[in-house]
């Protein structure tokens, strides 16, 4: 019988692949580390479960321009725009500044300029895929830092073009000067201006009249169609096709069926880049990595120092609290992803050499293990050496405002605080508001609100704000982590304010008022309320009901939604409510076929069993009701029945006339 190697070798990835993911995840170590590691384990210099790897190596590129397209799908021009400016200069800043202290040092080491280069834009990578995963794990992508983080990490995506793009030329180019990589990067710029031309112009027509044809298959691979010629046509330019890709990715992301693409391919991309991460640990020797540890451990060490320190630098150059630049600095310190493409570069134009893409390999490993541990600590971390530099390192816009007393504190300016501000004003009842978002800060200056900028969990800023002289504080930030820490310290420097705090989750509100909380709201528990009165309201459960459930269930600490069991008496008294004849109002509209009818010749109660006990027309109740009685368009019906009745009721009500 026929062998496959191909199809041996891929058997031998997926299933060695599947029991170290599900260990690691147990772990917690990211996903991608466990890929490198079955790469590691069953690669050449390991068990040698595979030697031939160049079928693998195969798949990985296909990998790599998957990834790329689906970044490219993602990012969009309309994405681009909502970076953010802070979050858009701190990653130009960051790569700037990484690469070019990282190029000093290698050409201090004696390194030839191409290799510095290359060795600073390795570095200066972080990965997004770890991160993203560390945030969504804990629930803080929607924090300050997260924002921020995500903003500068999609920098960094994007300054992968313009890396590769130098890093071929001055690959290929032996008397390498400004002039001559100038003019090679502006004939690919041209080239690749030429082509977004080009498909901007025919992209979206194609996807068009291809959708009208409502063939899933047909759609499919028409866009595989355009991202592969587009990055042909890319790589013929000059460009590589895994950067082709990514502009093909690009150009569809402006169409309106960007989605429905990336919910295709994800399942693709997905299975083909976690081949390029096993074939990228299959070239690591571990023999290489045990004989040399004493000599990457600490270049581990020092790329992690050197780049938290070159975004705390970074965020106090932007005026960023001490303690938002630590986390930020903390969680950009690893090696990315797409510093393994960068190191493929340098490999296939001879730029690193054996030794150095081991060593890279073995760091960026190290790396990628240490940082998620390190950021688990990063709050810690920060409050300490917060506390160590103290108040200098907390900027303020302002003074502290004069003549406050009895107001309200509003942390954060989201939605919720803003809401808050907008009824506060117009209510007379003196606030003012405190945001680590400069943005917003400037933004709510505009609006005429008295404003702070600052970290709410520095002592200080809350003493700016008027704590000790303020009513109540309102937490309506997404950190709960900050919420916490500034909500003891609140409450630490006036025990007597009300602290109304927000959360997300029903999970942390027990914790919050065991920190002193007087209130927590729960969006969770909110939207819970929020759904279980419509299905209520549905079965006409009267409104007053209505709100003795909801208050019960709060006054009994959310029990009922938290899988606690009311007693049984109260179980029986919401299904006697159920069972009772309750009342329900309708209002008559021009369609209805009750206009112009006597309640005798409508005759509800027979036809459904619902009884019309009173009409309001005009605002007041009609005096006395008979059968003569006649309804006109605009009157509200008050119906009397049990819930079938009702339903029945309000079905012949609505239907139009014909």
């Amino acid at each position: 019988m026929e062998d496959i190697p191909l199809l041996r070798d891929i058997i031998i990835l997926i299933g060695a692949s599947i029991p170290i993911i599900l260990i690691f995840h147990r772990l917690g170590i990211p996903t991608i580390v466990s890929f490198l590691t079955t790469g590691i384990i069953i690669g050449p210099h390991g068990l040698k479960l595979i030697t031939e790897i160049g079928t693998v190596e195969l798949l990985a590129q296909i990998g790599v321009v998957m990834l790329l397209f689906t970044i490219g799908l993602e990012l969009s021009f309309a994405k681009l725009r909502n970076i953010g400016r802070e979050a858009f200069i701190g990653g130009g800043l960051q790569i700037i500044f990484t690469s070019f202290i990282v190029t000093i040092i290698a050409r201090l080491l004696n390194q030839p300029l191409p290799q510095a280069i290359l060795f600073g834009f390795i570095i200066a990578q972080s990965s997004t895929a770890i991160l993203l995963k560390i945030l969504s794990d804990r629930g803080e992508i929607d924090s300050s830092y997260g924002r921020l983080l995500m903003g500068i990490l999609i920098v960094q995506d994007i300054a992968v073009v313009p890396m590769v793009i130098l890093l071929q030329y001055i690959g290929r180019v032996e008397d390498l000067t400004v002039l001559t990589v100038s003019k090679s990067i502006l004939a690919a710029g041209m080239s690749v201006v030429l082509i977004l031309v080009a498909a901007y112009l025919f992209v979206p027509r194609i996807l068009h009249e291809v959708v009208k044809l409502r063939n899933r298959e047909v759609f499919i691979i028409t866009a595989l169609f355009l991202c592969l010629s587009i990055a042909w046509l890319t790589s013929k330019a000059g460009l590589s096709l895994a950067i082709g890709a990514f502009i093909a990715g690009l150009v569809i992301s402006e169409s309106e069926f960007s989605h429905q693409i990336v919910a295709e391919f994800l399942p693709f991309r997905d299975v083909f880049s976690s081949l390029f991460f096993i074939s990228i640990g299959m070239l690591l020797e571990f023999n290489y990595f045990l004989s040399n540890l004493p000599y990457i451990l600490p270049i581990a060490f020092l790329i992690i120092l050197l780049k938290t320190f070159v975004v705390l630098g970074i965020g106090q150059l932007l005026k960023y609290p001490l303690r938002l630049a630590v986390i930020a600095g903390i969680g950009l310190s690893n090696i990315g992803e797409f510093s393994f493409v960068l190191m493929k570069v340098g490999t296939e134009y001879n730029l690193l050499n054996h030794e150095m893409y081991q060593t890279f390999i073995a760091t960026s490993i190290l790396t990628m293990l240490a940082v998620p541990l390190l950021f688990q600590k990063s709050h810690r971390i920060a409050s300490r050496l917060a506390n160590i530099v103290g108040a200098k390192a907390m900027p303020s816009l302002e003074p502290a405002p004069k003549g406050l007393s009895n107001h309200v504190i509003i942390a954060g300016y989201g939605l919720n605080g803003q809401n808050t501000a907008t009824v506060l004003k117009t209510t007379g009842i003196e606030y003012i508001i405190l945001d680590i978002n400069i943005d917003r800060i400037i933004k709510a200056k505009k609006q005429k609100h008295r404003a702070i900028f600052g970290d709410i969990t520095r002592p200080e800023i809350l003493r700016k704000a008027g704590i000790k002289k303020a009513r109540i504080i309102l937490f309506a930030v997404s950190d709960p982590i900050a919420t916490r820490m500034a909500l003891k310290i609140a409450k630490d420097l006036n025990p007597s304010i009300y602290a109304i705090v927000r959360t997300r989750y029903i999970g942390e509100v027990e914790a919050l008022y065991k920190l002193g909380a007087n209130q927590v709201i729960a969006e969770e528990f909110e939207t819970s309320v929020e759904i279980f009165s419509r299905v209520l309201g549905e079965y006409h459960v009267p409104t007053n009901i209505m709100q003795n459930q909801i208050d019960l269930i709060r006054y009994e600490g959310y029990a009922m939604l938290r899988g606690l069991s009311l007693p049984k008496e109260r179980l029986m008294e919401l299904s006697r409510l159920f069972e009772a004849s309750i009342t329900s109002t309708f209002l008559v509209t021009d369609a209805s076929p009750a206009v112009d009818k006597t309640l005798a010749e409508l005759d509800l109660r027979k036809k459904t069993g619902a009884t019309i006990i009173a009409i309001v027309r005009g605002g007041k109740t009609v005096p006395t009701l008979s059968a003569d009685t006649k309804i006109h368009a605009e009157d509200v019906l008050v119906l009397l029945g049990g819930h079938a009745e009702l339903d029945k009721a309000m079905e012949m009500l609505k239907k139009t006339l014909n």
